[in-house]
Parts: structure tokens; sequence; C-alpha cells
């Protein structure tokens, strides 16, 4: 069985990729191959926005990938450079930047590009989305 790496690189509501994403990993995952992390980069980072709310009937991605952790044990990992950036903060970062209260969704994990490079050696395979 393979162990693959998922790159998110698109932003929540851009198409349908978060929904591909989540429907890709959950089928891996019931097909025995292992998903060893999803690594979110660039615009891709809006995922773990947690003042996203769900609206109406629309696929709510951030419950999806919260799901996917508790369900499955599979790693969020957050580029914390894009994320800072782009106003995704923790509360290390939102205290030491004096602004007012953190965003970061719960499940996800700050990282850098080294940790997901140092990641993608033990995976078989790399997605990208």
């Amino acid at each position: 069985m393979a162990h693959y790496s998922i790159l998110i690189t698109s932003s929540p509501y851009e198409g349908q990729h978060a929904q591909r994403a989540v429907s890709f990993i959950n089928s891996a995952i019931a097909q025995g191959h292992t998903v060893n992390n999803v690594f979110f980069y660039g615009q891709g980072v809006h995922h773990a926005n947690g003042f996203m709310v769900e609206v109406g009937d629309e696929f709510y991605p951030l419950a999806a990938w919260q799901a996917l952790k508790n369900d499955h044990n599979v790693t969020l990992l957050l580029c914390i450079t894009a994320a800072v950036k782009r106003g995704i903060v923790g509360e290390q970062e939102a205290a030491s930047a004096g602004v007012s209260g953190a965003n970061l969704a719960e499940g996800f994990e700050q990282a850098g590009l080294g940790e997901f490079f140092t990641a993608l050696h033990d995976c078989d395979k790399v997605v990208q989305f």
C-alpha cells in the first residue's frame, strides 16, 4: 500500500478542489493506503481559518478537514509563513503581533516548508489540489 502526502494550494472555495481532495483522501484510506499528512500552502492556508462559518448545505471544508483529523488521525500541517502573511494566526503569533485574537482552527499544526519536505521522504506519492 502507498503512503501519500497531500499538498493543498487552492483556497477553500476555489471550485471543487477541497471537496475532491477530501474525497481522494477518504478513498485512499478506505483502500488501505496511508495519508501521512496534508500540507496547506499559499492560498491553501485559508482552509485553517477558524472564523469560517458553515453556510447552508454547501460543502464545509473546515469540518471535513477536522473530521479527517479526528476519524483517521491525518496530520494537518499549515505553512506558518504563508499563514501569517494571509492573516491566519495562532495564539502565540496573535500575542506577539498584538492582534486581538487567534483564528487558527482546531486540529491544524503550524509547520515550515522544511518540515514538509522532510516528511516527503516518508511517502511514495504527493498529490496536489
